[in-house]
């Protein structure tokens, strides 16, 4: 079995679930829940931006992995608007939002497709496509058992507008099995990281200062779960080895230094203290576990002094903010058996409301979940209620994303936990100095966010996170002889 039959697979998969989709927007067009946004000024100039991204793609192959990131997780919504949507709650709430059937990304993985069609990768190991076909399995059985199961047309037309997943993950197998990558291309997708933290900067600064807002809210990625993929990427750039690069070790600091400044800069007007709580775990715990690993002396001293230095250096800049001087605050408490409601802690009881709310999910449907794209629709079947001003009836989410799978896929969830989170963090754990690999800390970053955030929920942040799996299963799943980076 090589690698055209399990493309073969994979197309049909995909095809069959674009063409499901297809057939949900035709049953759904006249319904009140149905909805298309149409033309705006800034949905005009996305089409322009995503069209000259094309042309140069198409004209400079390497430029692809450099908008890759960009386009996955940084570029406007808005651009959305033109394709027709779904609403994602009952039209009695406040703000109630929509959901496309097919996105920017969709598109923009497909044309590099495309475009790398005759790159010839090397053939995968025996390991990787039974592990393939397997998931395959799997993924499709849920798919058509969770079909037959569904009843109700609208119901059917929110697995259809939630099943971004399957998609983003199908394409990027496609990538696995049909793309060769080389340094250059992983050197691109890093520049292209960080030209994504700036624009989101400036995305965000600009919206929240239109919207008048007190503090850093992106209009692609809202509040919270802005700030938790910034302090991924953010601790990503702290710790990426400058050897990984052809460039100058000098342009890759300035790089660097840009990067993790509008990082921590986004952090601290953000405010989310999860955020900055994750960063700070997962860096401490990388630091801990590569300076006392290393054998020479003058170097342990080096990273001692520097990185203890640094991570002093955003902790002491943090606590003089009361948003991130609180967290010290809660964790008294808790220490103390003094955990009460205050402006603190008012948003950790609304998460605990959500968290039974998505437990009450998981006790009736253990097996195979409600189904992707449908939580916020169906909480109040689940013992939602409104808690003063803090759940009032907007669309909402698990504000988890081990609860979120798990709600959503059942038992099948576990697979996306074991993949986007668990593989992806091992494998970085056990081998940092695989240029491959360490994307995993950005995972890894996440995983503690991830409790108080539905961060893949966020369709930007999942693709971005298929995106990383996709990199890191090169070391995993390709012959030996023929992974030119897998000792790297």
């Amino acid at each position: 079995m090589n690698n055209s039959v399990i493309r073969g697979a994979l197309l049909f998969f995909l095809l069959t679930i674009y063409i499901f989709n297809g057939l949900c927007i035709v049953l759904s067009i006249q319904t009140p829940l149905f909805d298309y946004a149409g033309i705006s000024f800034l949905g005009i100039f996305s089409i322009l931006l995503f069209t000259g991204i094309i042309i140069l793609c198409t004209f400079y192959h390497k430029l692809f992995f450099f908008f890759l990131p960009f386009v996955l997780l940084a570029f406007p919504n808005v651009i959305n608007d033109f394709f027709p949507a779904f609403m994602l709650g009952p039209l009695t709430e406040n703000r109630v939002a929509s959901f496309p059937f097919i996105t920017h990304i969709d598109i923009f993985l497909i044309f590099g497709l495309l475009i790398f069609k005759d790159t010839f990768p090397s053939e995968l190991r025996f390991e990787g496509r039974i592990t393939i076909l397997f998931s395959l399995l799997i993924f499709s059985s849920f798919f058509l058992i969770t079909l037959f199961l569904t009843k109700e047309n609208h119901l059917l037309s929110l697995f259809a507008v939630g099943d971004f997943q399957f998609r983003y993950l199908l394409l990027f197998t496609l990538y696995l099995v049909s793309v060769k990558i080389n340094p250059e291309h992983i050197q691109m997708i890093v520049f292209g990281l960080s030209f994504s933290v700036l624009f989101l900067f400036v995305e965000a600064y600009a919206f929240s200062f239109f919207r008048g807002y007190d503090y850093l809210v992106s209009g692609t990625l809202a509040a919270n779960v802005f700030a938790n993929i910034i302090a991924a990427i953010t601790v990503f750039y702290i710790f990426y080895p400058t050897t990984y690069f052809s460039t100058s070790n000098r342009y890759f600091q300035l790089i660097r230094f840009t990067t993790i400044s509008i990082g921590f800069l986004i952090l601290i007007l953000n405010g989310t203290r999860m955020a900055m709580l994750s960063l700070l775990l997962s860096g401490g715990f990388y630091y801990v576990k590569t300076t006392f690993n290393t054998e020479n002396l003058l170097r342990f001293l080096a990273r001692l002094l520097g990185y203890g230095l640094l991570f002093g250096f955003l902790i002491l800049i943090a606590i003089q903010f009361d948003r991130f001087k609180s967290i010290i605050l809660i964790f008294s408490d808790m220490a103390n058996l003094e955990f009460q409601f205050n402006e603190d802690t008012a948003s950790l009881f609304a998460r605990f409301q959500l968290y039974l709310v998505s437990a009450n999910m998981i006790d009736e449907h253990w097996l195979m979940g409600i189904g992707p794209g449908r939580w916020n629709f169906l909480k109040y079947d689940y013992g939602f209620r409104q808690m003063g001003t803090l759940l009032t009836d907007v669309l909402l989410d698990p504000h988890n994303d081990y609860l979120s799978y798990l709600s959503q896929y059942g038992i099948f969830g576990i697979l996306f936990i074991v993949f986007l989170y668990i593989f992806p963090s091992t494998q970085f754990i056990s081998n940092p100095k695989n240029p491959f690999a360490f994307f995993g800390i950005i995972p890894l970053t996440l995983m503690f966010s991830s409790f108080t955030n539905s961060n893949t929920l966020k369709h930007n942040v999942f693709a971005l996170s298929g995106m990383i799996l996709f990199l890191i299963l090169q070391i995993y799943i390709r012959t030996p002889n023929n992974n030119q980076l897998r000792d790297a």
